[in-house]
């Protein structure tokens, strides 16, 4: 690992040389992510130099951890990523009087733990860690109630040290206010900064993108261009016709577009497939036709609903301790009567639809799909329990199948738009998570890093009290 840190700093510094000699430093240092790399590379380079000609570090090992952020340079080719730290960063102008505002707050409840509680933490046991004995402990105590970590053990700790819950009730009010007023709101504050830049760094990322797009339109049309004078040999063509040409080409794709999504919210009964369901059943035969007529009727939907709803409670109402209790008993048989209807529905739609093969067929939506998967599992479970016979008791697997049951509520997403949208808005959201999921571990790693080199050997002390100096406590 020395030797390689020599390499990898070899690397890098090439790099900056490099760029420097082809771009000039005027402008190489015209890019705020060159001055920035620049930074890192010179402290790494002190930093070395230092180590080698002192024998050690510059008395702050965490001048080391000074190389971690070499890790940000990935940033710069992954634009998305780049955008999210770009908004982070931004965001810290706007968090800068939000911190004073917080540390006024936790200043104040220190100040104010103190008089409440300062000497009253002295227990049988010992004065815990978290008291409000001096200005110090108490901030520390305060930020540690607004991090929400084990805040409520203090606060039981404040009530028992003012004479218990018959006397000492009337203080839990200093540590309620402090976890609504702090947690929920000023840090909540900082959630919303963060939330506004990420919606910021979506505009940029989606800004490029379109820029991209503009400029391979443009390459088109100057290519276009070129090729239309070499083709008319002389005969001058208006500028604008290649512009104009592309510009309808362009309102035609987009009203086929606002009528494709007129076409998908357009209330009333929908037409049935124009494709043979299961290669038998085409759309004049009488069996689809009734299949789709029941399928598409006004109430069908709420009849399913209410069917889930009431399958909901059931499952809420199992006994779970005892299985062949009575009360179990009875819901089995109205377990078999829910998981009847939901085989009907999927019949039908299957009937109705077709199964995989064709565009709009039942298992080409996920929550048909998911809907399919509850329905076989409660069946098949149902067919080894009424079979009784020592093979399907002994399998275990397929009745633990029917655990699948609990996803019965989430049928009802599909079913009420607002929902669905809500649905559809967090798993849209999954995408953006994970480059903050990817900004939050490189933080976590830089950290983790500086930890081991301030701490590293450090978190441990002498438990036997016939060793008086370190060197004896082994």
């Amino acid at each position: 690992m020395y030797y390689a840190e020599y390499v990898f700093l070899g690397l890098f510094m090439s790099e900056m040389f490099i760029k420097m000699y082809a771009l000039g430093p005027r402008i190489y240092f015209e890019s705020s992510f060159n001055r920035f790399d620049c930074v890192v590379i010179s402290g790494s380079i002190f930093e070395v130099i230092w180590s080698e000609v002192k024998g050690g570090s510059f008395g702050l090992s965490v001048l080391r951890a000074l190389r971690l952020l070499r890790i940000f340079k990935v940033t710069k080719y992954w634009s998305s990523l780049r955008n999210l730290v770009i908004s982070l960063l931004n965001s810290m102008r706007s968090i800068i009087s939000l911190l004073f505002l917080l540390f006024l707050f936790i200043l104040i409840f220190a100040l104010l733990g103190m008089q409440l509680f300062g000497g009253q933490f002295n227990f049988t046991g010992g004065t815990p860690e978290t008291n409000f004995n001096t200005f110090p402990i108490a901030l520390l105590t305060v930020f540690q109630i607004l991090t929400g970590e084990d805040w409520n053990e203090v606060m039981y700790q404040g009530i028992i040290s003012q004479g218990g819950a018959k006397r000492g009730m009337i203080y839990s009010v200093y540590f309620i206010v402090l976890v609504l007023f702090g947690n929920y709101t000023l840090l909540n504050v900082f959630l919303a900064i963060a939330v506004d830049n990420l919606a910021n760094a979506q505009e940029l990322t989606a800004a490029e993108e379109e820029q991209v797009e503009e400029d391979k339109e443009k390459q088109l049309q100057e290519l276009e261009k070129e090729m239309e004078a070499l083709q008319a040999d002389g005969v001058h063509v208006e500028n604008g016709d290649s512009s104009a040409a592309a510009t309808k080409a362009k309102s035609k794709k987009k009203e086929e577009e606002k009528k494709q999504e007129e076409e998908e919210v357009t209330e009333g009964p929908k037409p049935m497939l124009p494709y043979s369901s299961m290669f038998i059943l085409s759309p004049t035969n009488p069996i689809r036709r009734g299949a789709h007529w029941v399928v598409n009727l006004r109430y069908f939907d709420f009849f399913i609903m209410v069917v889930i709803s009431l399958s909901s409670i059931a499952l809420a109402a199992e006994d779970p301790v005892r299985e062949n209790s009575p009360r179990n008993k009875i819901l089995n048989y109205f377990d078999y009567a829910f998981t009847g209807v939901f085989t009907i529905e999927m019949l039908l739609k299957i009937v109705d639809l077709g199964v995989i093969l064709h565009p709009g067929s039942y298992l080409r939506e996920f929550w048909n799909i998911m809907d399919a998967v509850v329905v076989i599992c409660a069946a098949v479970s149902f067919g080894f329990d009424m079979s009784g016979s020592s093979a399907g008791q002994n399998l275990s697997t397929i009745k633990s199948l029917r655990v699948l049951r609990v996803l019965r509520p989430l049928k009802t997403i599909k079913r009420v738009p607002k929902l669905k949208a809500v649905f559809d808005c967090v798993v849209n959201s999954l995408k953006n998570v994970v480059n903050i999921l990817i900004v939050y571990i490189l933080f976590q790693f830089i950290f983790s890093v500086i930890g081991v080199q301030l701490f590293n050997g450090k978190f441990f002390y002498c438990t036997d009290e016939s060793k008086h100096t370190a060197e004896e406590c082994q």
